[in-house]
């Protein structure tokens, strides 16, 4: 359901209802029984309640559905080795198929470290990662210091909702 909010009324009464205020019963029930404020409040919570819900429900159904997959491709590695050992067992190298064409082949050739420390340091690659603390530059700026390249900022507003 879409429906248009109209913000410049309802700002435009709730400034008219200013001098009302301190009775926030009188400000919010006058204020909904002219622009349906509260209504519309209501009806957001609502609809983001039922969004929430259907994502939940989506995430739920992606990870049994995610679970099965693992199953089957760990069915498919099965079948996998249960044609090489077919393979092996009729010690043939290769075999044409209708579906298929299998093939046995000799592994390829990798790098095995056994003990990292053994290896000289000319063999090795440094791996350095520079990032800023952003603890120690907010208490260095919290404290009257200038840090040259940063800021404190302050996020945008939230909005807070409680359920529970």
């Amino acid at each position: 359901m879409s429906y248009r909010i109209d913000l410049p009324l309802i700002e435009r009464i709730a400034a008219e209802l200013a001098p009302y205020r301190d009775d926030e019963d009188v400000f919010l029930d006058t204020l909904d029984g002219e622009t349906d404020a509260l209504t519309i409040l209501d009806r957001e919570i609502e609809a983001e309640q039922a969004d929430l819900t259907m994502a939940e429900a989506i995430e739920t159904r992606i990870a049994t559905l995610k679970a099965r997959a693992d199953r089957v491709k760990m069915r498919a590695a099965a079948h996998r080795t249960a044609q090489k050992l077919v393979m092996e067992a009729i010690g043939q190298k290769k075999v044409e198929r209708p579906l298929a064409t299998l093939s046995l082949l000799a592994g390829s050739i990798s790098v095995k470290i056994t003990n990292e420390a053994d290896i000289p340091s000319q063999l090795c690659t440094v791996k350095a990662i520079t990032t800023p603390d952003k603890k120690a530059i907010r208490a260095q700026i919290e404290a009257g210091e200038a840090v040259p390249g940063a800021e404190l900022v302050r996020g945008e507003e939230t909005l807070s909702v409680r359920t529970k």
